[in-house]
């Protein structure tokens, strides 16, 4: 009962995150991934100077343009995270009955990630596949640590070990900032608590410290870091600048000295009281989590203290490992009264989760019909170009109004020269919905009808604008 509880909890999360990424749009940079850049990036050799991010990038391709891989992803990766967060937590004490509070929890804030982050990882493609599968292998490493502390009877057959070590390499082609933690965490493991292990898992550490070593030296003998690292690249940097490209800059712009102020702060009394309370504790695998996590959420974003550009997704490793912190502990504070608050966190995971779907869901759907929309278009013969715009932008990185996005227009608009010009979300909703019962033979009669109700809306507002 207890393991078919389980699964069907995954599955559902599964499902959930698996539509987020099925139904988001595709956004700035998503769409020339999933058109001819994607397809020429590795056969005419341009990932040779462009990152070293290679499983990222082969994954951002393939997720735009297939978009069943993009709900396999969304819901794999997702539900991994989730996963090995409730599995640091059993490693630490197991719970008294089927557990999953740290899975519900961590879900539920994941699904409440702040705005600013959400659309440039969930809500952004190309976002997603670097910055996500790269949390799993720290969060794996940790796992394996808390398992095998002082644990020699823990053995590993051939097959596993190998599987480790390759995961180990490939955990390096992601993002430059995980590739980095990785190796910090494996030395860290590796100079501090090795004596606490046995025989079997000592070779598993040497082969993941080996592992993370060729990952990263793979990774970074790419061309574009030789770049950028003589100061030639145009976009990257390990100086910054005054423009907003390092982190700092980035805060100082982006936000107003109040929020500063208040994230500054909350981050401090959010460390001090971690730090306070690990040190009360007398679970030792509690406090080697406690304190990985937390150091692990520093040292992540470090880098961008001089790499530029820096962008709020690149806050979200840092994010989920405070919130891993704050769920494994909270579980384990609360562990007598399990029974009572697993059902409340597990309908709030599952609502958030619901009400997020829908979300991308109606992006979705705008995304569809701009495109159908501007198709149209093309085969018209006037003056102006109409675009859709969406109900808004709070969970997906637009980097400019629709009318305004090139990468959009090379792809979908014929003549770059029409007068560019907005439809609201709720004018053109309207328009879809006056000529939703009628029934149309083809999908072009359809346009045409759709068509013709926008030019009246666009009447009636120039004729408002007029008085």
């Amino acid at each position: 009962m207890t393991r078919t509880a389980k699964l069907s909890f995954y599955f559902i999360l599964f499902i959930i995150f698996g539509l987020i990424g099925l139904w988001m749009p595709l956004l700035g940079d998503d769409l020339h991934w999933g058109t001819y850049f994607g397809s020429n990036y590795f056969p005419q050799g341009i990932f040779l100077k462009y990152d070293g991010r290679y499983l990222g990038d082969l994954l951002v391709i393939t997720m735009t343009k297939v978009r069943p891989i993009a709900f396999l992803a969304y819901g794999t990766f997702m539900t991994t995270i989730v996963y090995l967060i409730q599995k640091i937590r059993e490693q630490i004490k197991m719970p008294k009955s089927i557990g999953l509070v740290s899975a519900s929890l961590a879900t539920a804030l994941i699904l409440l990630t702040p705005k600013v982050i959400f659309k440039q990882i969930l809500g952004w493609h190309a976002g997603f596949a670097n910055y996500v599968p790269s949390l799993v292998f720290p969060l794996f490493m940790l796992y394996l640590v808390l398992k095998n502390y002082d644990n020699k009877d823990v053995h590993y057959y051939r097959t596993s070990t190998i599987l480790i070590f390759f995961a180990a390499i490939a955990a390096q082609f992601f993002a430059e900032h995980i590739t980095i933690l990785n190796v910090f965490n494996s030395i860290l493991v590796w100079l501090f608590l090795r004596k606490h292990f046995g025989n079997h898992f000592k070779k598993i550490l040497n082969l993941i410290l080996i592992g993370n070593f060729i990952g990263a030296f793979l990774m970074f003998i790419n061309g574009a870091y030789l770049k950028i690292l003589f100061g030639t690249d145009s976009y990257r940097s390990v100086k910054g600048s005054a423009t907003a490209d390092t982190m700092f800059n980035y805060m100082r712009t982006q936000f107003s000295m109040k929020h500063l102020l208040l994230l500054g702060v909350a981050t401090l009394i959010f460390t001090v009281a971690v730090i306070l309370y690990t040190l009360r504790i007398k679970n030792t695998k509690q406090k080697i989590a406690n304190f990985s996590l937390l150091l692990s959420g520093f040292v992540v974003i470090a880098p961008f203290l001089v790499v530029s550009p820096f962008g709020s997704r690149c806050m979200f490793a840092t994010y989920m490992f405070f919130i891993a912190i704050f769920a494994i502990n909270f579980d384990l504070l609360l562990t007598a009264y399990e029974r009572y608050i697993l059902p409340i966190f597990m309908l709030i995971a599952i609502g958030l989760g619901i009400k997020t779907d829908a979300v991308a869901h109606n992006y979705g759907k705008t995304f569809n019909m701009q495109i159908q929309y501007s198709q149209y278009q093309n085969t018209v013969n006037r003056n102006t170009q109409y675009f859709l715009q969406y109900k808004d932008t709070n969970y997906i990185w637009l980097t400019a109004p629709i009318q305004d996005d090139g990468n959009f227009a090379e792809l979908y608009v014929k003549d770059a020269n029409r007068n560019k010009v907005p439809i609201n979300y709720y004018d053109w909703t309207d328009a879809a919905n006056k000529i939703k019962k009628n029934k149309y033979q083809t999908h072009d009669e359809y346009m045409k009808a759709f068509d013709k109700q926008i030019l009246q809306k666009v009447k009636l507002i120039q004729a408002k604008e007029n008085k």
